[in-house]
């Protein structure tokens, strides 16, 4: 490709540009981005999943560690589990339809404008880049006598998946991931009284990790015809779609929670649960610019590798009001403590970081967020005695600074607007419908040199079947 084509007059400013651009490659080539990508869209704020229940989505989540309308509460506060005196079994399926895109505006600081970039023939806009998911959940409760109870959830709390294309011209924050996450947790229950009950569980995380990264921009040699990289010759890389960095690893973590519910009266409670944070070490195999010739010269070798990954505590108040025979309303404030989300530190013995020149380290990335907050408001109509209508309405801070926001990570605060229903089929017998519409903020933001906006949102869909026994 010519050089009038591909860049402006100034080529030497447009290749330190680039380098620029290609100068923290490494830090993002593990890890780091598979947990803040664009796919935190399709969820609550960071990549936290709600999706714990398909009663809770028609109502936007609120209220759900008061209500106890089904088995799904063990979820979200194991103290709930005394209100009832059979046992029950909740089952359900989520499916989460997001539409998320990112566009580049420009790149090597401003340097490289949208059109350059193009004419390089990286693709600089993306759209749907979030497939569909699907997102299980499972809880079973059984009383033992009349003040104790014992049940057992399965549900994910965390995970993201994005899909970008392999030419697109910041591959090396982008690419492909995938994080799922599925949380085992026992709990049990006991009634004080009439009005207090209390509750405590453990939690058994398992974490599964896939990424791709993608050499972009940098394989491009803006100062001269056809490809010759400026900035990542010296590992023979002049295709951006050359994959530098790949990924897959898992592993496990434990956690506990404990709750307590108030039985205020028949009409009125309030529900307040904590989950604690859970550390899990993935392991697995990594192979990228960090471990470019450590065994092979002119090879990216494979090597074993670990991450650290935190998910943060939550702490969840909610309050359940029956105004009258037909029309209940309720809250709920939610805690999710990011604050724990500092940084990703990827290690491995035969790693060589280049960028910090630390050894045995394959990749350090800071990410700095901060603690958030959800806020949700519903209420429901019960018509009659097969049929009940739902809707709630939450808002979602995200944990991240305008400042810190990046291409990796340009999370938004968002807003759900929930719609749900319960068909009773007898005394024994209801199905749950639930949908929700999720509006995410658009942003902008910058990282590495490369300026961006990004922004989507999503429709979630779900059914959820439940039984007394």
């Amino acid at each position: 490709m010519g050089t009038e084509a591909a860049a402006p007059k100034n080529k030497k400013l447009i290749n330190k540009g680039v380098r620029r651009v290609m100068s923290s490659l490494f830090k993002k080539s593990l890890v780091a981005t598979s947990l803040s990508l664009l796919a935190v869209q399709a969820h609550s704020a960071g990549f936290q999943v709600s999706e714990t229940s398909v009663s809770g989505l028609g109502r936007a989540f609120a209220g759900e560690a008061a209500i106890a309308d089904n088995a799904a509460v063990g979820a979200r506060n194991a103290a709930a589990l005394t209100r009832f005196n059979t046992t029950a079994f909740s089952g359900g399926l989520t499916i989460i339809d997001p539409d998320v895109h990112a566009d580049i505006e420009s790149g090597g600081d401003g340097l490289l404008n949208k059109q350059a970039l193009q004419a390089a023939n990286l693709s600089t806009e993306e759209k749907d880049l979030a497939p569909t998911e699907y997102v299980p959940n499972f809880h079973l409760i059984k009383p033992i006598d009349e003040r104790l109870a014992v049940g057992f959830s399965a549900f994910s709390n965390f995970g993201l998946s994005t899909e970008y294309s392999k030419d697109f011209a910041a591959g090396p924050g982008a690419g492909d991931t995938a994080l799922v996450t599925m949380n085992f947790n026992p709990n049990i229950a006991y009634k004080l009284n009439d009005q207090w009950s209390i509750g405590a569980g453990i939690s058994a995380i398992y974490a599964d990790a896939e990424l791709n990264r993608f050499a972009g921009a940098g394989a491009i040699d803006f100062d001269g015809p056809g490809p010759g990289s400026a900035t990542l010759s010296s590992f023979n890389i002049t295709d951006p779609k050359t994959r530098i960095a790949h990924l897959k690893g898992d592993g496990w973590g434990f956690g506990w929670n404990l709750g307590v519910l108030w039985e205020m009266d028949e009409d009125n409670r309030f529900g307040l649960s904590y989950r604690s944070q859970t550390d899990i070490t993935l392991e697995g195999d990594y192979e990228g610019l960090s471990t470019y010739g450590t065994g092979t010269p002119g090879q990216f070798d494979k090597v074993s590798g670990e991450l650290e990954l935190n998910l943060p505590e939550v702490i969840e108040f909610s309050g359940f009001h029956q105004l009258n025979q037909q029309i209940a309303v309720h809250y709920s404030a939610m805690y999710v403590g990011w604050d724990s989300f500092q940084e990703l530190k990827a290690t491995g013995e035969q790693c060589n970081d280049l960028v910090n020149n630390v050894d045995n380290q394959c990749l350090q990335k800071d990410e700095n967020w901060n603690d958030s907050w959800r806020y949700a408001l519903g209420a429901t109509y019960t018509m009659d005695d097969h049929w009940a209508f739902r809707a709630g309405y939450a808002y979602d801070e995200s944990p991240v600074d305008a400042e810190d926001r990046t291409l990796s990570i340009p999370d938004s605060d968002r807003h759900w607007w929930s719609l749900g229903t319960t068909y009773t089929a007898n005394e024994n017998l209801s199905v749950d419908a639930g949908f929700a519409y999720l509006d995410g903020d658009q942003v902008d933001g910058t990282e590495d040199g490369f300026a961006f906006s990004a922004g989507g949102d999503a429709h979630i869909y779900g059914l959820q079947l439940n039984y007394l026994f």
